[in-house]
């Protein structure tokens, strides 16, 4: 069981003039096996949603297309092999929820208001199962059960009589009541308190022990990504900055955004000091950054020269946590081929 995404680029257009378009996805490699979670991380407006709802298509079409690349599934268990791009429509309707489902970043617009949480659910069945309504109602219950729901309590429930926690759980139910092989989980924890992130991510932990999903899990929070995922991939601008053993890259970091990002977080950074000033990454994200002929990161770089003003692809080279099993990938030239720095 795999998901491999071969250079796939994604462009999105402000308007009919092509100069408005930007690659908010470009050239991405990327895979997830069975039972392992990838985590995609990177500040706001790095791509990384974009990423997730191209996928499934789910990409807002008229402003938006998929230029080129490959989305391979491969699910024994569902008995499919495709590339999603490829798939008519009515072919895409049968991957999405049942291959691939996805938890959406903000249950207050997932959710439809005027309908009850159970309907949703059971809606959600009966699109994919030629089975009762009672029977839909049944598994929907025992998921929500699951998410620790009284599932037969809150069956009949409006998501606005329910808690942000609450809604986010109804939320994973929704995605795994059809046994999906692929779980697209995008900043499942960022409109909820500490304690209930932390009972979202053990959720999403132990759907993946018990399960052996494939998670790509869609996160602006290192700590979080350090949490729960095996392999991370730090995105900035539509690119790949670094890919690699989540604990690898915390502990070397190798590009100097992966680096900054790790700086600004003080249960993280190992030059953090108590009442200091914690670091801060110059500059912002602007859609200049997304054009090509020289690195994205450049105009906020620490270690930008002039040689940064040249494209440049990802550099591979093993991981040093893990005798380089897992391997690392660097998108810099300020980093020779053992990961060291210039």
């Amino acid at each position: 069981m795999a998901l491999e995404i071969n250079n796939l680029t994604v462009e999105l257009c402000a308007g009919k003039d092509e100069s408005g378009c930007i690659n908010v996805v470009d050239s991405l490699f990327l895979s997830v096996k069975e039972g392992e979670v990838v985590s995609i991380v990177g500040e706001s407006g790095s791509g990384k949603s974009f990423l997730g709802l191209s996928i499934l298509k789910l990409n807002p079409q008229g402003v938006s297309r998929i230029v080129s690349g490959e989305i391979k599934i491969s699910c024994k268990s569902q008995n499919v092999e495709a590339d999603i791009l490829k798939l008519k429509p009515d072919e895409l309707t049968d991957v999405r929820g049942k291959i691939i489902s996805m938890i959406f970043q903000d249950p207050n617009t997932s959710l439809n208001p005027v309908m009850k949480i159970g309907e949703q659910i059971t809606e959600a069945i009966l699109t994919h199962k030629k089975i009762s309504k009672k029977e839909a109602k049944d598994i929907a219950v025992k998921y929500l059960n699951y998410m620790n729901i009284d599932g037969l309590a809150r069956f009949n429930s409006y998501p606005y009589e329910l808690s942000g926690g609450m809604r986010q759980r109804v939320m994973i139910a929704m995605a795994m009541v059809l046994n999906p092989c692929f779980l697209i989980a995008d900043e499942p924890t960022t409109a909820l308190d500490v304690t209930t992130s932390l009972q979202v991510l053990k959720l999403i932990k132990e759907i993946k022990e018990k399960s052996g999903v494939g998670i790509i899990f869609i996160t602006h929070d290192l700590t979080v990504a350090r949490s729960i995922s095996d392999r991370t991939y730090v995105f900035y601008a539509g690119q790949v900055m670094e890919s690699g053993n989540t604990e690898d890259i915390i502990n070397n970091p190798a590009h100097p955004y992966t680096i900054s990002l790790i700086k600004s977080i003080p249960s993280l950074s190992p030059d953090y000091v108590p009442k200091q000033k914690l670091f801060n990454i110059s500059g912002y994200l602007t859609k200049d950054d997304f054009k090509n002929g020289k690195c994205r990161f450049y105009s906020r770089c620490f270690k930008r020269d002039d040689g940064c003003l040249n494209d440049i692809g990802l550099r591979n080279f093993p991981d040093s946590e893990n005798g380089g099993k897992y391997g690392r990938a660097v998108r810099c030239i300020k980093f020779n081929s053992r990961g060291g720095a210039k």
